[in-house]
């Protein structure tokens, strides 16, 4: 002991010396921090609580209650997690006491209490044990062999049957404790084998099919079951699997089952709204609340009885320092990689919400190193990796000098010890049950700085809307920014610096988004990606953020050669690691980039004949892998208006683009439902809307299974500019739009 304190040695945190053991070490570490710790130590009640004690941590503010009976004691406990996950019998705390009663000159209480305990031993595989007090120790060790075996630790089968035993012990000794951790673990294990009979005996594939709008895949439906038997689980699947809809289902069960009453879903704020689409879409409820806007505001959102609340990280991490904590029955975290590194505010404040049970969600929840994966199983099962210096020895192979990762070893052993807290599948495995294509939208707030701005463009084209109503005609210069104003509320739905080109003035939600999707679809597997845009400059902004991560991609516009062309298709089909396609819609016909299997559409064109261009490029004869589209739509955007509003079918546009582009107004009832639609995309905004809090640069790789499939607007721009540039045709539009508004 003196040589661990002594200032001749300090010990390294990362390298193990050669002359100890590993658990030698890493109890040497903790007294050595116990030495350099500023603790406020102090004995409970030395007369009612005797070897009772509480440690404080002024920097921290943190403190813990620890007992302490004499060095590696079994009576010894510390409330810290480092006391309950490492092992080793003590803690920093734990040491911390036994430096100061030596201080104080005082021995510790090292005889055995009159009462009987029933507590968990942490050291190795933690266990429910009972130590027995002096008495009634003979009638409490009779009674306790049927429970116990002969080291006193708890028979699995007993679990069942462990409110009896406390029963009987209390009728026989009424000063018998039993701690709140080994009840906690006593009532976890009877819950887990009554979820586990639950899912398999009641939810078989027809119920779980009847809790949601849409069947899940077979795969989808063993996620959600492994998840409900686990109660605490990572679902890890690969991107595009669906991992959203499975942690709805499982929400739904608890819910169901009355087990749950309270759902807290934590995702990048980019996703909040397509968290409330999502779960609307797949429950069919409508009492989704997205806790936003002022301090004040969210933390009586989190009062509200609405079982589904969803919460940005950014503002959860301002309401914990608040509140301090939070409780929900049910935690679904999604990107839970965001927390990959333990000692983070972000992590911190997740940590802070009390959850029964929960459901944390990462397409890559191994991003670069081993601790990475430690962190986020941790915040699902603190001992399913633990002790972490353990893991850090059987797994990774160490720089004998620095202490540094090198390589890794045994890593076919790491699956074994998750197999009960993760589920990962991937496209291949499960391929056989994916469709062909699926369609997805992702719904991405604006920054407070593009919504600004396409509120005056859409107040603008509003007004214009309304004096072609009074007037029934439109000057050329009217006619001529009635249009360009259309077509800069899209560009801003995409990226201010597509009007301006300020870097430094750049306002976006898509590029972080698209860049956390390439990010899961380069990490996860070995997919390629076609991303199309409708304007250079919105993937000149994402080619510069690959070129910044240093990832390879080809990109393709209008200014590129011919010849080049089929250089560009040839790197990337043929070219491994290249996987990343730019292309504006100059791209979209003559291509064969069936290579691919996702495309990202950065925006969605006004003509569904386009974007089936775009989607042919990958989508063709002989394709063989099922191929994932999304598109990304501005929320509060004419891009959103266009998809929720008009509700045209594809057999319409066809119809139109094969007579002409302005077929379509030749009917009355046709042209006045369109107009109709035109007037709520410009229509303004209620005024008790909430105010959108700051967007954080945070996005999401989970995107929506079931998008609208029909729902994107046609060749609008190209039918209105023949329309205003027509006075007969413009006089029938006036007269149109007129009586729509004696209507409404």
């Amino acid at each position: 002991m003196e040589n661990y304190h002594s200032k001749e040695r300090r010990l390294s945190n990362t390298v193990k010396p050669a002359d100890m053991g590993l658990e030698e070490w890493q109890v040497a570490l903790r007294q050595q921090q116990a030495q350099r710790e500023r603790f406020t130590i102090s004995e409970l009640s030395p007369q009612f609580s005797p070897g009772e004690y509480q440690v404080r941590n002024p920097r921290t503010r943190s403190q813990y209650k620890v007992i302490y009976r004499g060095a590696y004691s079994p009576w010894n406990y510390c409330s810290c997690p480092d006391f309950r996950t490492s092992g080793l019998g003590t803690c920093k705390h734990v040491e911390a006491v036994k430096l100061w009663l030596q201080a104080e000159g005082k021995e510790p209480h090292q005889e055995v209490p009159d009462y009987t305990s029933i507590y968990v031993d942490y050291r190795g595989e933690r266990s429910i044990r009972i130590r027995f007090g002096e008495a009634h120790r003979k009638e409490l060790t009779a009674l306790a062999q049927g429970y116990f075996d002969q080291a006193f630790v708890l028979r699995p089968e007993a679990y069942a049957t462990f409110d009896t035993f406390i029963e009987k012990a209390r009728t026989i000794d009424p000063t018998l404790r039993c701690y709140p951790d080994a009840l906690e673990m006593v009532i976890n294990e009877r819950e887990r084998l009554q979820r586990a009979t639950l899912i398999e005996e009641v939810y078989t594939d027809e119920t779980l099919d009847a809790l949601l709008t849409k069947n899940l895949y077979p795969y989808q439906k063993e996620g959600v079951r492994f998840a409900f038997k686990a109660g605490k689980a990572i679902i890890a699947d690969e991107m595009g699997l669906g991992k959203t809809v499975q942690a709805i289902c499982c929400a739904e069960i608890y819910l169901r089952e009355k087990m749950a009453e309270s759902v807290l879903i934590v995702c990048p704020t980019s996703l909040k709204y397509q968290w409330k689409s999502e779960i609307e879409h797949f429950t069919g409820k409508e009492d989704v609340l997205i806790v936003e806007g002022y301090a004040s505001r969210r933390l009586e959102l989190y009062k509200a009885s609405a079982p589904y609340k969803i919460v940005s990280y950014q503002s959860l991490l301002g309401d914990i320092k608040s509140l301090n904590r939070l409780s929900t029955d049910l935690l679904i975290v999604d990107e839970v990689q965001r927390l990959k590194n333990w000692n983070t505010q972000l992590a911190w404040a997740v940590r802070r919400i009390d959850a029964h049970y929960s459901v944390l969600l990462s397409g890559t929840p191994l991003e670069n190193n081993l601790d990475e994966l430690v962190s986020i199983v941790q915040l699902a099962d603190p001992y399913c990796l633990s002790p972490l210096y353990r893991f850090r020895y059987d797994h990774i192979v160490t720089d004998s000098v620095s202490g540094k990762a090198v390589g890794y070893k045994n890593l076919n052993n790491i699956k074994e010890q998750l197999k009960d807290t993760l589920i990962r599948r991937t496209k291949q495995s499960v391929q056989l049950q994916l469709p062909k294509r699926t369609d997805q939208f992702l719904l991405l707030p604006m920054t407070p700085q593009q919504s600004s701005r396409h509120e005056e463009l859409r107040a603008a084209v509003a007004r214009l809307v309304s004096k072609w109503s009074r007037t029934h005609s439109l000057s050329e210069e009217e006619r001529r920014r009635l249009l360009l104003m259309l077509s800069q509320m899209r560009m801003l739905a995409d990226s201010t610096f597509i009007l301006n080109q300020d870097l430094e003035n750049r306002h976006d939600v898509k590029i972080s988004e698209a860049m956390n999707i390439l990010d899961d679809a380069l990490n996860g597997g070995t997919a390629k990606v076609v991303v199309f845009s409708e304007w250079e400059r919105m993937l000149r902004l994402l080619a510069m953020e690959l070129d910044a991560a240093d990832i390879r991609y080809e990109f393709l516009h209008g200014s590129v050669p011919s010849q080049k062309r089929s250089e560009l298709i040839e790197h990337f089909t043929n070219d491994d690691d290249c996987r990343i396609f730019l292309s504006t819609d100059a791209g979209s016909t003559g291509l064969n980039l069936q290579v691919a299997s996702i495309l990202i559409n950065l925006d969605l064109p006004w003509n569904p004949a386009i974007l089936e261009q775009r989607i042919g490029r990958i989508y063709r004869i002989g394709q063989e892998t099922p191929i994932q589209v999304m598109s990304l739509v501005a929320k509060g955007s004419i891009e959103e208006s266009m998809i929720d509003r008009l509700k045209f079918k594809r057999s319409m546009f066809e119809g139109a683009l094969d007579g002409g582009d302005d077929t379509i107004f030749l009917s009355e009832d046709r042209f006045k439902g369109f107009m109709s639609e035109i007037a709520n995309m410009t229509r303004e905004r209620d005024e008790g809307q909430v105010i959108r809090e700051d967007i954080e640069p945070e996005i999401d790789s989970n995107p929506s299974p079931t998008p609208p499939s029909e729902d994107i607007v046609s060749a609008f721009l190209s039918s209105l500019k023949d329309i205003l540039q027509s006075p007969e045709k413009t006089k029938k539009l006036a007269d149109a739009i007129t009586q729509i508004l004696k209507e409404q």
